[in-house]
């Protein structure tokens, strides 16, 4: 594997989350992150890191600036409002973090926390969609907590905003 594929697997989720703070539309946040790392291709750096964070940053502003250029302060945002630059990118890492312990859950536990942590369902409702008790349920997603926090840094912020 090259150093591009690895760097790209390192940083590819947590740009993209932090993208998510200034956009607020996945597609446009993916699309503008692997600008960058093709701008990274072409562009020899000592800290890569700096260079991918400015780079989605800055392309970012830019995005939002084309589509309206009246509003000059742009700011990340989050679930509070706004945050400053080294917030998302801090909240980013974390957050790219619980996706990824949330994507090493067995596929039924990580089903099944979806549907309620992301989705809003009740555990009535997810028995109901998956043909399995309350119980099943309730037990999934207690195990899928118990991975998650010991796994997860600031897990409990993250889950609410997951």
């Amino acid at each position: 594997m090259t150093n591009i594929d690895l760097t790209f697997r390192y940083y590819y989720r947590q740009l993209c989350l932090y993208a998510l703070h200034y956009l607020k539309d996945v597609d446009t946040a993916e699309d503008i992150v692997q600008e960058c790392f093709i701008k990274l291709l072409n562009h020899d750096t000592k800290n890569t890191k700096a260079f991918l964070f400015t780079a989605v940053r800055n392309a970012c502003i830019d995005h939002l600036r084309k589509r309206s250029p009246i509003d000059t302060d742009v700011q990340p945002q989050d679930l509070e409002g706004s945050i400053s630059d080294e917030e998302a990118q801090e909240r980013s890492l974390h957050e790219a973090e619980l996706w990824t312990a949330i994507d090493h859950l067995p596929p039924r536990c990580r089903e099944i926390l979806i549907m309620s942590k992301r989705e809003g369902l009740t555990y009535k409702q997810i028995a109901a969609e998956l043909g399995i008790s309350e119980k099943t349920v309730e037990h999934q997603i207690s195990k899928a907590l118990k991975v998650l926090r010991s796994e997860v840094e600031n897990f409990f912020y993250l889950l609410s905003i997951a």
